[in-house]
């Protein structure tokens, strides 16, 4: 052994533990930026859904964006008549562009969400809402008369 404790190979005790210690930090910042959003894998993904109520039915599409694993969508919501049935997306692999489902039981009165929830991270976003108070006035005009009469 050397003067201050190496080994035959110029080791000394105090490296390996500077280089463990670099690869616990190294380890912390990747995982914390992964549950942070910081790392692709994780983050929300870029894709527009659409929830629809019409003539009784309740469908909900992806118009555009990012695939979305299946796993990962989950429609939630409140519904009075407690007829709706919401859960995880049907079904297996992406939902792609132009997928659509029907919620079952759903009529339109139900407040529904779209929610994107990986798999192996306790994060969640929603991606698209619904909410049967806001869609009526949605079709209605502040002041229908604006512009006055003709004369």
């Amino acid at each position: 052994m050397g003067r201050f404790g190496s080994d035959e190979r110029g080791f000394t005790p105090a490296a390996g533990t500077g280089l463990l210690i670099g690869v616990v930090v190294l380890l912390v910042a990747v995982v914390g930026a992964a549950m942070f959003g910081f790392i692709e894998g994780v983050a929300p993904p870029n894709a527009e859904m659409e929830i629809d109520a019409d003539r009784g039915e309740v469908t909900i599409t992806h118009l555009g964006g990012d695939p979305i694993p299946a796993e990962e969508l989950h429609v939630r919501g409140v519904d009075p008549d407690e007829e709706a049935r919401f859960g995880g997306w049907p079904g297996d692999g992406l939902v792609e562009p132009g997928d659509r489902i029907v919620v079952e039981g759903a009529t339109g009165n139900e407040e529904i969400e779209v929610v994107w929830q990986p798999v192996a991270f306790d994060r969640s976003e929603t991606l698209a809402s619904y909410d049967p108070d806001e869609a009526e006035l949605e079709g209605w005009e502040e002041n229908p008369f604006d512009g006055g009469l003709p004369g």
